[in-house]
């Protein structure tokens, strides 16, 4: 921030304060402040949402309009931040990162957006993001490459000022390189701009992003409409509204011609104020360069002579031939929840259900049971990151980078993953795009890729994050937890660069074809803006055709896991920062009845509630506190009650002893019936949110098949379960899902000074 906002008082004003001020501070020093800036004409009210326009007018003049202006006008105070003309260079050690990065900070005075000629600007703005970006990507796939991840984005930095800013991570070591790398690569967009393939990609992507929230523009949340009044109030920030938009982008995207983009770029790359801001983990042997050695390092890289960039073309189409449509076995209807089920002869069974909550979504997925639990102990880790190695590789004979380019402003995506006990295939896509979603699916089942270089960048990556492990607060007390909660069961064992060392290319890849090799294990499901006799066909063609041994052949391994059996404490000692993090942990395994399980996240709720108001109310704490039920998809035996919360060090017993207490507390007596009440209404408005939404219905359809729930019971019940809470049953799951004798106690404490 100081090297940011360099010789302007935010640099000096830090947005947390001071120590000391936030310590002796007075009331009446509160109420001066209150006084002077909290005033109705420095203040806008903004309201979106299911209302009635003119009832809500009246309440707001009712409540609102007795505040009287101030007489005194509001003081004025603008507070400048200069565009410093030198480069400033900042090098900063820290015993907590984990990784190395580089940015090069580009400060500039942000432009008007008043008129048509401004939202060209900033189009073809957006349009050089998006192409510096594409090359980044590819460019970090490369065995060679110099980073590991770059990006290139625009942000506001305060008043009349904007940043560009292109960042990148890189290995131990190599941040000068980093740097060269990012200098370079603007260097050669500057002097040569971009080709036409890359221009044609980019108005694409804008095209189609644009397409969509217009598509949308009736189904728009009333968070979106919110943060956009306010953008106009704040800042003078036009709200034309999408249709507008969408009319006007569609007239100046296709005309933005090469040569403006190239002399835009120019422009966001000017160096007249421009900042290096490097960070290292600080450990021993570790050499960081000073600002002088990165300096030079610009210099030298700046004197680099390039070339134009060669696009390679995305090559053949998608799919050269599509499979033949596979038949139909079994149709039937669950009418109550307007799901259409379809049996094809490949064994895989279809849930349909269209819906009409988003005009341009469909939300799909594959799935079976199994999961990295069919994996022996020692190539668990091969098993999580098989479908990593696909992602990278590409599928179909694609690279990944053919096939960014190949899909080009299509809304459509699919994307293996491996979890404990389940495998599967997700994606989503807009209709127009559905078939292409569903032959990437097809691709990633049938024809998954296995690249060498993408094994190696998978390697690098890892290595590059869990390098400094041992300097991460939040990733060792994470992993404690785990180890206590599961008897350092082997699921549990940390991730080490010597583990990531025995990582087996050939292994990945045996286990993503076994477990994408028979057809007959999976259930396909979808949901979103579809007719099913229009995508019965695709789906047949696509799903209905994927290989298969006709008998189902997966399911899931019982692990063993296994919960303490008594009271177990453990503490992590590492970091600075003056807070403290603890989670208690009770064992909790139960069945997978909806019932019960309505009745025990109504429990949950109500501490969380209760546990919220102690804290700010009877402790004047403001940390977080959360509660929620941990429970693996088919493994018995390691569940529990999660309770986590922050504290200051200081308050730690006095906080755990309060919530031990509460919940014995809640054991003899059970909650009140407001409390009862307020657990029940969040589920309540939870669900009903929910039952507007495509991933809820997704969500849900999928959990009631594989844990073989009545999915009309699962969904329209829901209100009724809730609707059966009481006090008196919830003390039982508190009785019953909190053992006093069989809990785990694992903090994070900062590290001895």
């Amino acid at each position: 921030i100081p090297v940011l906002f360099h010789k302007s008082k935010y640099a000096d004003r830090l947005p947390i304060g001071k120590p000391e001020v936030l310590k002796t501070f007075t009331r009446e020093q509160l109420r001066a402040f209150y006084v002077r800036w909290y005033r109705p004409d420095r203040m806008a009210l903004v309201i979106v949402g299911d209302i009635d326009p003119a009832q809500t007018e009246s309440q707001v003049k009712s409540m609102f309009g007795s505040i009287r202006k101030p007489a005194a006008a509001a003081p004025e105070r603008a507070y400048p931040i200069p565009l410093p003309l030198e480069m400033l260079v900042k090098v900063a050690t820290d015993s907590e990162a984990s990784q190395s990065s580089i940015s090069v900070v580009r400060k500039r005075t942000s432009g008007k957006d008043e008129r048509v000629a401004d939202y060209r600007r900033n189009l073809t703005e957006q349009l050089v993001e998006q192409m510096l970006n594409e090359r980044f990507d590819e460019l970090s796939r490369k065995k060679e490459a110099q980073f590991l991840g770059a990006s290139a984005y625009d942000s506001p930095l305060g008043p009349g000022v904007s940043l560009f800013t292109l960042g990148a991570t890189v290995e131990e070591g190599k941040l000068a390189q980093g740097l060269a790398a990012l200098e370079i690569e603007s260097n050669r967009v500057a002097q040569h701009g971009f080709g036409a393939s890359e221009m044609d990609r980019a108005k694409k992507w804008l095209l189609a992003s644009y397409e969509r929230a217009y598509n949308e523009r009736d189904k728009s949340e009333s968070g979106g409409f919110a943060s956009e009044y306010v953008s106009h109030f704040l800042n003078r920030e036009p709200a034309p509204g999408i249709e507008y938009e969408y009319r006007l982008v569609q007239a100046l995207v296709p005309s933005i011609t090469a040569a403006e983009v190239a002399d835009a770029a120019r422009t966001l790359f000017d160096d007249k104020s421009r900042a290096i801001l490097a960070v290292s983990p600080q450990k021993a042997g570790l050499a960081v360069p000073t600002d002088a050695e990165l300096r030079d390092a610009l210099t030298r890289a700046e004197a680099v002579a390039v070339l134009a960039w060669k696009d390679a073309g995305s090559g053949k189409a998608l799919m050269d031939t599509v499979p033949d449509p596979g038949a139909i076995q079994d149709r039937r209807e669950i009418k109550p929840l307007g799901v259409t089920v379809v049996r094809f002869a490949n064994g895989v069974e279809a849930w349909l259900k269209p819906t009409d909550f988003k005009n341009d979504q469909v939300l799909f997925s594959l799935i079976a049971q199994g999961g990295a639990s069919l994996a022996p102990p020692d190539r668990y880790l091969d098993a999580l990151l098989a479908p990593a190695l696909v992602q990278l590789s590409g599928v179909g004979g694609h690279t990944a980078v053919d096939l960014q380019k190949l899909l080009a402003g299509k809304i459509a995506g699919a994307r293996a993953s491996i979890s404990l006990s389940t495998h599967g295939i997700g994606g989503s896509a807009n209709p127009a795009n559905l078939e292409t979603g569903l032959q990437l699916l097809y691709l990633s089942f049938s024809a998954p890729g296995n690249d060498e270089e993408a094994f190696g960048i998978i390697r690098k990556q890892l290595d590059a994050t869990y390098a400094n492990r041992d300097s991460n607060p939040a990733l060792l007390y994470g992993e404690r937890v785990a180890q206590v909660n599961s008897g350092n069961h082997y699921t549990a064992q940390p991730i080490t660069l010597e583990r990531l060392a025995k990582l087996d290319r050939s292994a990945m890849a045996s286990f993503y074809r076994e477990r994408f090799s028979n057809a007959a294990d999976f259930t396909f499901l979808m949901v979103g803006a579809f007719r099913i006799d229009e995508t019965l066909p695709l789906v047949a063609k696509y799903v209905g055709s994927l290989p298969s041994k006709g008998e189902p052949s997966s399911k899931p391994r019982d692990l063993g896991y296994k919960f303490p059996a008594a009271i177990d404490k453990a503490t992590v000692e590492k970091g600075r920062e003056p807070k403290v993090s603890t989670q208690i942990s009770f064992f909790a395994d139960p069945p997978q009845d909806p019932s019960e399980l309505t009745r025990l996240s109504s429990a949950n709720d109500v501490l969380d509630i209760a546990l919220r108001d102690i804290l700010r109310e009877e402790l004047g704490e403001t940390y977080t506190v959360s509660v929620d039920l941990q429970q693996e998809l088919h493994q018995r035996g390691g569940g529990h009650v999660a309770i986590q919360f922050t504290a200051a060090p200081q308050n730690l017993q006095k906080m755990t002893e309060r919530v031990l207490q509460e919940i014995q507390r809640m054991q003899k007596d059970g909650p009140s019936e407001d409390l009862t009440n307020r657990a029940k209404e969040t589920a309540r408005r939870q669900h009903q949110t929910g039952m507007k939404e495509n991933g809820y219905w997704l969500s849900r359809l999928q959990s009631a098949k594989l844990l073989g729930l009545d999915p009309v019971t699962h969904f329209l019940e829901r209100e009724k379960r809730i609707a059966s809470v009481t006090p008196a049953n919830i003390r039982e799951m508190f009785v019953k899902y909190y053992p006093m004798n069989r809990y785990t106690i694992v903090t994070l404490l900062p590290e001895p000074k």
